[in-house]
Order: C-alpha cells, then structure tokens, then sequence
C-alpha cells in the first residue's frame, strides 16, 4: 500500500550526501523525507538538504540531523499555532483548530460548536 506524503510543497527538495569519494544526490517528496535519507545513510563525511537549490541543512553548520530535525518540529509547530485561525468561543488561550481544548472537543462531539461550518458537521 502506497501511502501518500503527509507533507507537500511545490517545491524541489533535494538531500546530497557526501562521502569520502563520491557525492550522492537523491530527491526528496518532503522534508521528513529528506531527514529520513540522512538518518538512513552510513559512512557520511557531510550532508545537505536543499531546497529550491538553498541549503535549509549543513551537517557541518547545523550538526547532528537530529538536532536539526527537533529544532525543525517545533518551528513547524509555533508556525502552525501562529497561523490558527481558530477562535476559541470558550476563551481558551491554547485552544487550535487542530488542537482544541476540551470544551471545544466536547461541543464539537455534541455538534453544538458555533463557529463550526455545516460543511463540518457534514451538511
């Protein structure tokens, strides 16, 4: 079963691996893709992930993958908490479109949220 990437972009995402007498290029449908390629490689002198052809990872500027990769987690995450248009009717600082709060999951099951679309409730 092929399952689809989780993450898209229109995008070339492209890892470079570099060994002692040979440099391997490989694409990438992703950036968790492209940190797999890198965790799964052996015998690395240095790696790279570009994208659109600008280094987003040195090995010998970021250091280990994963340190990068935790540090590239939690931007996507505050990215993603920054952008949430989510407006909590509860008040709820820490409340997410795709995290709610507990009020909100349990309107939500109850079908009682008033700012839930009825293209959400399935109308």
């Amino acid at each position: 079963m092929d399952i689809p990437p989780t993450e898209t972009t229109g995008r070339s995402i492209v890892v470079k691996l570099f060994r002692r007498h040979s440099i391997e290029t490989e694409s990438a449908g992703s950036i968790a893709d492209a940190i797999a390629t890198v965790k799964a490689a052996a015998d690395l002198d240095e790696a790279k992930i570009l994208q659109d052809d600008e280094v987003v990872y040195h090995s010998e500027r970021n250091g280990p993958i994963e340190d990068w990769e935790r540090a590239w987690e939690r931007e996507k995450r505050r990215l993603s908490a920054e952008e949430s248009a989510w407006d909590c009717p509860h008040g709820v600082e820490h409340c997410y479109e795709d995290d709610r709060c507990i009020d909100c999951q349990i309107d939500r099951a109850a079908g009682t949220t008033p700012a839930e679309s009825s293209a959400e409730r399935g109308e």
